[in-house]
């Protein structure tokens, strides 16, 4: 007998397929024995005909599962924006399909594609990501079986490309800040000293920074997460020549309109054309925070702290800017003691 349980969900599952019409759908009862009789009176109600065909839970087209992805992602998730774009993306693929349908091929398919148009592995990777996101969804609304959420979780990840990690050196970095314009200046030292994301520093207030006991603290990160990040003198020294405004909340603000900045294209875009700096964005300030601390001996541990880093994974990435300096944290033994010979001899002399 088609009947199961599924590890979410209290209730009992019937999967069967008759006169050409497949099943998938739940008893809603907790009941073993009220289950086997709602699937026995299903299954000859179809077989029967006496029921018209209707429409099965889990016979619905992508277009319409998109739908109820997007409207559970709006408000829940900050990336909401971008994943309305990958959406829209796998959408023009498989608009029409039928999501219990939906093959490997047909996702490798759509990999192929992108990989041909010119776009970044990291880019197509994070089309598929965002599809098996919305097809565990499926699975949770129970519209799937755990058959297809496996079929689609086996479209592997694309190997071979390398995260980007560019960052400042110290001489560029003080040249970018000299670079800036009086406006932009505290945002751009804010995320050097910080390594905070544009988005959490554009939205930062000032109930959110406590300069008495040097902190920011915040609630609303990509994660989830409360982070408290420590303020050095040199981010204090710019926080603490901000003039605040009795209208407006926020630290960094257009004057004109007392409204937070939206975006730092063109500003950002000239100071580092007057810098000579190229082959550069925001984003990789947040790198040169965590380099310029892992090539200064920091842990790893505590730099994922500080970036708000759910894994020590995503740290790793900085790890080999470390090897470098393996050989000064050695050397470090040679203050304490040296093995020089006498005679022939070994002898330790202490330093």
């Amino acid at each position: 007998m088609g009947l199961f349980k599924r590890k979410n969900s209290p209730y009992y599952f019937m999967k069967f397929q008759a006169n050409g019409v497949r099943v998938y759908e739940s008893t809603k009862t907790k009941n073993r024995k009220f289950a086997e009789e709602i699937y026995l009176n299903r299954r000859s109600e179809i077989i029967a005909g006496i029921e018209p065909v209707r429409r099965f839970e889990s016979d619905i087209t992508f277009s319409e599962l998109a739908d109820k992805y997007l409207e559970w992602c709006d408000g829940r998730q900050k990336s909401f924006s971008r994943k309305k774009v990958i959406v829209k993306i796998l959408n023009n693929y498989l608009k029409n399909k039928l999501i219990q349908d939906i093959s490997i091929e047909e996702l490798e398919i759509i990999q192929s594609d992108y990989i041909k148009s010119g776009h970044s592995i990291n880019y197509v990777n994070n089309i598929i990501k965002i599809l098996k996101a919305m097809f565990t969804k499926a699975y949770d609304w129970e519209l799937i079986s755990e058959d297809v959420l496996k079929r689609v979780r086996k479209v592997k990840q694309l190997k071979g490309e390398n995260k980007r990690l560019r960052y400042l050196s110290e001489e560029e970095a003080e040249r970018l800040i000299s670079a800036c314009s009086k406006e932009i200046r505290p945002i751009v030292i804010t995320a050097l000293n910080t390594g905070m994301r544009k988005s959490e520093i554009l939205r930062l207030t000032w109930d959110r920074i406590d300069l008495k006991n040097r902190l920011i603290l915040l609630d609303k990160t990509k994660n989830g997460e409360r982070r408290e990040i420590p303020i050095n003198q040199t981010l204090y020294d710019a926080l603490s020549g901000i003039t605040r405004h009795i209208k407006c909340d926020y630290v960094f603000y257009n004057q004109k309109t007392l409204k937070p900045f939206y975006d730092l294209k063109k500003s950002f875009s000239g100071a580092l054309k007057k810098a000579h700096i190229i082959d550069f964005h925001f984003h990789d300030l947040r790198h040169t925070f965590a380099s310029s601390l892992v090539m200064k001996g920091v842990d790893l541990a505590t730099i994922q702290k500080l970036l708000g880093h759910k894994t020590i994974n995503m740290t790793l990435r900085y790890a080999h800017l470390s090897n470098v300096h393996l050989k000064d944290a050695v050397n470090i033994l040679d203050e304490r003691c040296k093995i020089v010979a006498v005679d022939n001899k070994e002898k330790i002399v202490k330093l």
